[in-house]
């Protein structure tokens, strides 16, 4: 059997049923979405161990070097070989 958890209060409810309708969901599905999203904050703002920091410290250094030897015309479009439908031209 699930777990139930309570909300009580009526604005809390009146704003998940209000996403609900507009979502086309359920006020349950809109409170796991909402959590789960929070709790992807959270954990991206929790401090990085020591080698998650190294690895993080290292990582921008590289990017930092490659940086220097980017052609000023260089570019992530790769749109040429293509034509208007995303078919190989």
């Amino acid at each position: 059997m699930a777990k139930r958890l309570t909300i009580e209060g009526d604005e809390a409810v009146a704003i998940a049923e209000r996403l609900a309708r507009h979502q086309g969901s359920t006020p349950s599905e809109v409170v796991t979405r909402l959590l789960r999203e929070a709790e992807v904050r959270k954990l991206a703002e929790a401090p990085l161990n020591p080698g998650q920091q190294y690895d993080y410290d290292t990582l921008r250094a590289l990017v930092k070097a490659a940086a220097h030897h980017k052609r000023p015309d260089a570019t992530s479009d790769h749109s040429d070989p293509y034509d208007t439908n995303g078919l190989p031209t």
